[in-house]
């Protein structure tokens, strides 16, 4: 089965830089919050029914200097059943997530990420809703 595009993150350098894009492109958020994690303020925009847009604004750590400090995209998120059953099916052919454990989201979901080396380094989500 093919998972669901859950979001398209996109990092960006301040939270009033992510303000201007969304009006610019006219979104409209929906929910916003912060992953310790990540160091991370990720605001989710309303989505039309074919995956949302995710600002995601670093508030230090990696993040910080993407695409030496520009941002951008960042990742694809796809919305599964569940995260264990990902990372035995990944496991199962030597693949693995980069967490071990599962990570809280911004939103009601957990999230894990698929390790880029896997994928000439794109970044994949993998999202469990609660």
């Amino acid at each position: 089965m093919i998972p669901l595009l859950h979001h398209v993150g996109l990092i960006m350098r301040t939270e009033e830089d992510a303000a201007e894009y969304a009006e610019q492109l006219g979104l409209e958020e929906d929910y916003r919050g912060y992953v310790p994690e990540f160091q991370a303020l990720c605001i989710f925009m309303k989505s039309q029914g074919t995956g949302a847009v995710e600002l995601v604004v670093p508030t230090g750590g990696p993040l910080a200097s993407y695409n030496k400090g520009m941002g951008g995209i960042h990742h694809y998120a796809f919305q599964v059943e569940s995260l264990d059953a990902v990372r035995a099916d990944l496991l199962s052919r030597d693949i693995k997530l980069i967490a071990e454990e599962h990570v809280k989201g911004a939103g009601n979901f957990l999230c894990n990420f698929l390790d880029p080396k896997y994928t000439r380094g794109l970044m994949t989500e993998y999202i469990q809703l609660l």
